[in-house]
């Protein structure tokens, strides 16, 4: 019952350029360009009567606490050749709050998209997450160790639909010395995570998307896979401003998910991305 709690140690915040989806799309910010992501996302646990009250992370946040989160996300993006963009992202944390530094997940990353053509892109994208501090880790924010991964990322464009999926591998260290959030059983540190998100075209300026993934679940003492779902609209505001909105469910399989009839996990995002 526990292992919703540390759902996912690390799906790098990257993971989100395509944000507010948890799986990324092959695109990369055009050369000379930036863009700027900036969203809120609260964090609730569902399903009652929990000996441990840390039911509440969700794929695609680096969150592993005993408490509902409440945080600011934020990523810059620089393209610096036609097919590669680097990015650096880091979470402000609003909530909890402690005698720790607010700001964590620092991620580094570069995409480099090394095949395309009019319908269809493949990339890559290897990231880099600095660690925190011991106190960060005990309140369930960061891990106090260095972590990396590498993400595999096709697209397939059509008129009105485009999808996209992700196969991504991560080393999720942490510092043994600590507790690692409200959990004190030992973790699996080697991560998979798969995704697809078929995104529809509504009108000139509404996109509306599904996110299906399933991924490692980190507690070694409990079932090796975990299943997501989100649900999402995009609206372009402008030709350089898109406004997000996503609600996600998490849990240890896809019917709890849907029938709502067990514990689960949801995650509610809302914000903006800025290409200038």
């Amino acid at each position: 019952m526990r292992s919703i709690a540390v759902l996912l140690l690390l799906i790098p915040l990257v993971c989100q350029a395509f944000e507010p989806l948890n799986t990324d799309d092959a695109g990369t910010v055009v050369k000379g360009l930036n863009q700027i992501e900036q969203y809120f996302f609260t964090t609730a646990s569902h399903g009652g009567g929990l000996v441990n009250p840390a039911d509440v992370i969700t794929p695609g946040e680096e969150y592993f606490g005993g408490q509902g989160a409440k945080a600011f996300p934020f990523t810059y993006t620089r393209g610096v050749t036609d097919d590669v963009e680097i990015s650096f992202g880091t979470t402000y944390f609003a909530s909890p709050r402690g005698s720790f530094s607010p700001l964590s997940n620092k991620v580094i990353a570069m995409k480099w998209r090394f095949a395309e053509d009019d319908q269809w892109g493949l990339a890559v994208k290897p990231s880099v997450t600095l660690p925190g501090s011991p106190q960060q880790q005990l309140a369930g924010l960061g891990l106090a160790l260095p972590n990396y991964g590498v993400n595999l990322i096709a697209s397939r464009y059509w008129d009105v639909v485009e999808m996209h999926f992700n196969g991504m591998y991560s080393k999720s260290l942490y510092n043994t010395n600590y507790k690692l959030g409200a959990g004190t059983v030992e973790n699996r540190t080697n991560i998979w995570f798969f995704s697809m998100a078929p995104v529809w075209k509504v009108t000139n300026t509404v996109r509306l998307a599904l996110d299906l993934g399933l991924t490692t679940n980190p507690p070694s003492t409990e079932q090796y896979l975990r299943n997501y779902a989100l649900i999402a609209a995009i609206i372009s505001a402008s030709d350089s401003v898109d406004i997000g909105i996503s609600y996600m469910k998490s849990a240890a399989n896809m019917g709890i998910i849907l029938n709502n009839s067990g514990i689960n996990a949801s995650r509610s995002e809302i914000g903006f991305t800025w290409r200038f």
